[in-house]
């Protein structure tokens, strides 16, 4: 009897509509035991980079075996290319168009295969929904027990792009804005390790500076320990320091954007 998989979708498509649901019906007309987890339905339109810094963050805590399937896909239609990502512990199945790149940085990546194999796709044709189409029938079928490489060649020139490194200089680490999630909090690319490196631990202040802006802020564990309405600097869920304002919005309150430079030093 073969152990049943889990199927984890992440896409743009909200709820509104039947796409989720007919992912889903798709996955369980080939595959009946899939189990089907949600990441998200709720990226935003068309941001590849938000789904991939989701993703990536959500797949750390599945367990092995699991089959990611993320379609986040402008590009649907056009002559960008499907993928099946094979690591050590996951599959993960949608377009090549950048989506799994944090993804792949944080697992050993196996092989990389172009989706071709079209025994593996659905009859019904469409240019405007591979996620039915395509994504879905061939998770479908790797949980069934196919093997990735059934799909199609192996390709090394896929799509990937990292999440930029922090540098530190003169006891001032130098790094950005990589992801602002649902509260308004600016995830920078600033690890815990690199805040020792200057002698920042917890109850420390820091001085941040933003693209001109300067905030100086308590490091602490969570962001209660903080007045409500005051800046707040903690490591969140996805393991990087992240500006806050507790129960408020950062973002909104420095104009943070995806990019801005950012400067960080302990406070004297």
């Amino acid at each position: 009897m073969r152990k049943q998989r889990i199927i984890a979708l992440l896409t743009d498509f909200g709820l509104k509509e039947s796409s989720v649901a007919a992912m889903k019906g798709t996955i369980l007309s080939i595959c009946p035991k899939a189990q089907i987890v949600d990441i998200s339905h709720e990226i935003p339109l068309f941001d590849v980079r938000h789904g991939a810094f989701v993703l990536a963050s959500a797949a750390t805590h599945f367990p092995r075996g699991t089959i990611f399937v993320g379609v986040v896909d402008p590009g649907v239609g056009t002559e960008r290319r499907g993928i099946v990502v094979e690591t050590e512990r996951f599959l993960a199945v949608g377009p090549d168009n950048g989506l799994f790149s944090f993804f792949m940085d944080r697992e050993r990546v196996k092989n990389v295969y172009e989706i071709k194999n079209k025994e593996l796709m659905l009859e019904q044709k469409t240019h405007t929904f591979h996620g039915l189409t395509i994504f879905s029938p061939v998770a479908a079928h790797l949980a069934n027990g196919v093997e990735p490489g059934l799909v199609g060649p192996k390709i090394n020139n896929y799509i990937h792009w990292s999440i930029p490194r922090s540098i530190i200089k003169e006891s001032a680490i130098f790094g950005e804005i990589i992801h602002i999630d649902q509260f308004g909090n600016g995830i920078t690319n600033v690890t815990k390790k690199d805040l020792r490196k200057i002698k920042v631990n917890y109850d420390s202040y820091i001085k941040i500076k933003i693209d001109g802006k300067k905030v100086s802020a308590p490091f602490k564990r969570s962001y209660g320990f903080s007045k409500t309405g005051d800046y707040i600097c903690v490591i969140g869920s996805y393991d990087f320091l992240e500006i806050a304002v507790n129960q408020g919005n950062a973002a909104k309150k420095l104009s943070l954007k995806i990019g801005n430079k950012i400067r960080i030093k302990k406070a004297n």
